[in-house]
């Protein structure tokens, strides 16, 4: 199978996962608010270890659904506490960033370099020159996380620029809104 084709139908089972999953959230009438401690309520059976890993593969995937990453971040602070929480957000807010920045470099890269005209080349020339600060504030002024991750997917952002960018600037946030979650734990 040719790789345009694989990229359809990945790209035809992602929207059909996208639309199964709007339609049964739709149906079960929970409020994204309670999502936290309805994950509270599902990992605390598996034990510490467990639950960590099951978080962080559901905020490694997390991208693929489109889910809001703020509310994992929070339900970290209620499931784990503030120390192990921020760690193991860290670890699941990284994967999910870079899971989708790779994603998005593998379906759409190709395709914006073909549109790509002179004043573009030079905008992703700087780019790429600069990856590590342009993605460092496009993290520390908390623009949406899903839309960073999968538009410095489709630019000339090094991989390496953006995953370092990427661990730095978020820190802020993220343990801000860990702690949040741990208040609620309280």
């Amino acid at each position: 199978m040719g790789a345009k084709k694989l990229k359809w139908l990945f790209g035809s089972l992602w929207a059909a996962l996208l639309f199964v999953t709007v339609i049964i959230w739709q149906k079960s009438g929970l409020p994204l608010r309670e999502v936290p401690y309805r994950l509270e309520a599902a990992l605390e059976q598996f034990g510490l270890w467990k639950a960590a890993i099951i978080y962080i593969l559901i905020y490694a995937l997390r991208p693929f659904l489109l889910f809001p990453a703020t509310l994992l971040t929070v339900s970290s602070g209620l499931l784990f506490g503030p120390w192990l929480g921020i760690l193991f957000t860290i670890i699941g807010e990284n994967a999910s960033a870079n899971v989708a920045f790779s994603v998005a470099r593998w379906f759409g890269r190709d395709w914006v370099k073909k549109q790509s005209g002179d004043s573009l080349q030079k905008w992703e020339e700087r780019l790429a020159e600069n990856g590590l600060v342009t993605v460092l504030i496009l993290r520390l002024i908390m623009l949406p996380f899903d839309a960073v991750n999968y538009g410095c997917g489709l630019t000339a952002v090094r991989q390496r620029d953006y995953a370092i960018g990427t661990f730095i600037g978020i820190l802020p946030a993220l343990i801000a809104f860990v702690l949040l979650g741990g208040v609620g734990s309280a």
